[in-house]
């Protein structure tokens, strides 16, 4: 609430109850109390003689009427409510009782007028959040460090059901209002611990010696909610799951997140080959998706380049799995520290989805290590032995990911023993191993979009090798040819490609045998996955805050008078001419699968003979 709206309820809410602890002679005594104040009046002051059997009697002459009244019993504390021109006049009070065998008669007069209510000095709003202790300031200048009787100079109220009421801080802990006072720097506030909603409102400190008093507003948020409330749950049913919208959704987000990881991949200047797998990646980032909510799984869902709350990416994701299973097997864990647990529902849907069981680590960093590259060289078939050097202790989520792809030429190579030039960006030429065959059928066309020379190469199971050749052996027409690679002109080349007839070609191929390792810290942060390194929300997984510390690939690709086979991830090489098609210069590759409609594998390749 704004100050202006409290200037004009101020007045109304002044009710103020006020002890008064003074050193009152036994004469008489002058008081001026701001209108609409309680206050409460002690007969006599402290040092006051002690009496036995004490009465006390009251006495009111109104300042109007001179008629003197006599009060009802109030005892030594004379209460008055909500002052007024009424009550000013003189209060006489009475005191009769025995001091030894004496009898003894003390009076005292007190004249009271009533003022305006006192203006307030300072207006604060204070916030707090429920369960936190929260401090009330009331800095007090040239205060004397305690009133009469010992007392702080100060007193706190606050507002009740319209009224003010004297606070009672203490000055123990066990104590929820507590006093918090530094009167060296006359400094009398006071802290109320474990705030609760109920604390909420308006609050004053009055200093004895001042004519202004300090008004704060406190206001007690909510506590937070637990860190996953309501967000551990499973994922979402998908709806109508028998649709084929669903279907083209996912091919589309596919085709369009490769060409983008490519674009990140690639760097500046194509100097070594390449070779992933946007399947693979894709694969273990939906299954890390099962398990994300809010911000984190907005993130992830863009990354992925699917529409928000498409809650059937992950039973199209099995789909996926299974028109590809007779060339490509695909596998994705993630591996977790033993202190975290894992939701059940995350355990049973990545089973149901992708077939992926989370594994434990142990305390053991070097048995850490084994145990994954165990697990890659298993779901390699042997292709990649190593992937990590070693796990971290402190490591609370590691993902891998394996792919295993194998796919034969559906014609014959004549010669496997063949060695030509292959020319570098440098001109420097270098003699490698090659495929070739005076008579390949294949299909050869050139994409204006790309300004490449493109071959299609059909495999076995309904996959295809594309190879992208620039219009020169120079490196600016290939990074040019390089930095064309997106959704729409994959899209288009796959279609254009797909509407152009076999034709009798001879091809030359260079054998390919690489395995190349790709750090994914840098590419999910370019791929606006910043979340997964700073503070996920993994709620559907784990309710601990656990930043993923390692997130590797490693791909494997060989290209022998067999066929194309590749693992974990991968890229293919192949390219020019027509009607010869040699692929002896630098080239881009994909591995595409017709039945999914999206690529398997991309990569270039710059150097055959390197192995990295």
């Amino acid at each position: 609430m704004s100050l202006k709206l409290h200037l004009g309820t101020a007045i109304s809410m002044y009710r103020i109850v006020l002890l008064l602890l003074l050193e009152l002679s036994l004469t008489s005594c002058n008081l001026t109390i701001p209108l609409n104040l309680d206050i409460s009046i002690p007969c006599l002051p402290d040092n006051a003689p002690v009496l036995g059997d004490s009465k006390f009697t009251w006495t009111f002459t109104p300042a109007q009427t001179h008629a003197q009244h006599l009060l009802p019993s109030q005892g030594n504390i004379l209460h008055l409510t909500n002052l007024n021109a009424n009550n000013e006049g003189e209060y006489r009070c009475v005191q009769e009782g025995w001091k030894g065998e004496d009898r003894v008669r003390l009076e005292r007069k007190f004249t009271i007028h009533v003022a305006e209510p006192l203006p307030f000095r300072e207006w604060k709003v204070i916030k707090a959040q429920a369960e936190n202790d929260v401090i009330l300031p009331c800095q007090v200048p040239n205060s004397l460090p305690f009133g009469p009787n010992k007392t702080t100079p100060v007193v706190w109220k606050r507002e009740i059901s319209g009224k003010w009421v004297q606070l009672k801080p203490k000055d123990k802990d066990e104590h929820r209002i507590v006093w918090h006072i530094r009167p060296e720097e006359q400094d009398w506030s006071i802290e109320i611990l474990k705030a609760e909603e109920k604390d909420a409102g308006m609050y004053q400190c009055i200093p004895h010696n001042s004519t202004e008093t300090l008004l704060m507003e406190l206001e007690i948020e909510a506590p937070p909610l637990p860190r996953c409330y309501n967000q551990t749950g499973p994922w979402e049913s998908c709806v109508d799951p028998e649709n084929r919208s669903w279907r083209s959704i996912l091919r589309e987000s596919l085709v369009h997140f490769s060409t983008t990881v490519y674009s990140h991949l690639k760097g500046s200047k194509p100097t070594k080959n390449l070779i992933f797998s946007p399947i693979s990646i894709a694969t273990v980032l939906s299954n890390l998706l099962l398990g994300s909510r809010a911000e984190t799984r907005t993130q992830l869902e863009n990354a992925l380049k699917i529409p928000n709350d498409y809650s059937c990416v992950h039973s199209e994701m099995k789909r996926l799995k299974e028109l590809t299973k007779e060339t490509l097997g695909m596998a994705s864990t993630i591996y977790y520290a033993p202190d975290q647990t894992l939701g059940e529902a995350f355990i049973n849907q990545s089973l149901e989805f992708y077939d992926s069981v989370p594994q434990n680590l142990t305390s053991d960093s070097d048995l850490n290590a084994k145990l994954i590259n165990k697990w890659v060289e298993e779901k390699t078939h042997g292709k990649i032995t190593h992937l990590v050097d070693e796990v971290d202790p402190s490591t609370m989520f590691v993902l891998v990911n394996a792919v295993y792809f194998n796919s034969k030429w559906k014609m014959v190579f004549e010669s496997m023993n063949k060695k030509a030039n292959f020319t570098k960006f440098s001109d420097e030429v270098e003699n490698v191993p090659c495929l070739f065959s005076s008579k390949y059928k294949l299909a050869i066309n050139y994409i204006q979009n790309l300004q490449a020379q493109v071959g299609r190469f059909p495999l076995t199971d309904k996959n295809s090798l594309y190879i992208l050749l620039p219009s020169s052996t120079s490196e600016e027409s290939f990074t040019l040819m390089e930095s064309k690679i997106n959704f729409d002109t994959i899209s288009e080349m796959v279609y254009e490609m797909s509407k152009i007839a076999l034709q009798t070609a001879e091809v030359t191929l260079p054998k390919i045998k690489l395995a190349v390792t790709t750090p994914l810290e840098r590419l999910l942060t370019s791929l606006g996955l910043s979340d997964l390194f700073d503070d996920p929300n993994l709620c559907g997984m784990t309710t601990e805050q656990s930043p993923i510390s390692d997130a590797r690939h490693r791909a494997f690709l060989s290209l022998t008078e067999k066929g194309v086979e590749a693992a974990a991830a991968t890229s293919i090489s192949l390219s020019r001419s027509f009607p010869v098609f040699t692929a002896l210069q630098p080239f881009i590759l994909i591995v595409w699968n017709d039945e999914i409609g999206a690529p398997l594998f991309m990569g270039r390749i710059v150097d055959p003979n390197s192995s990295q």
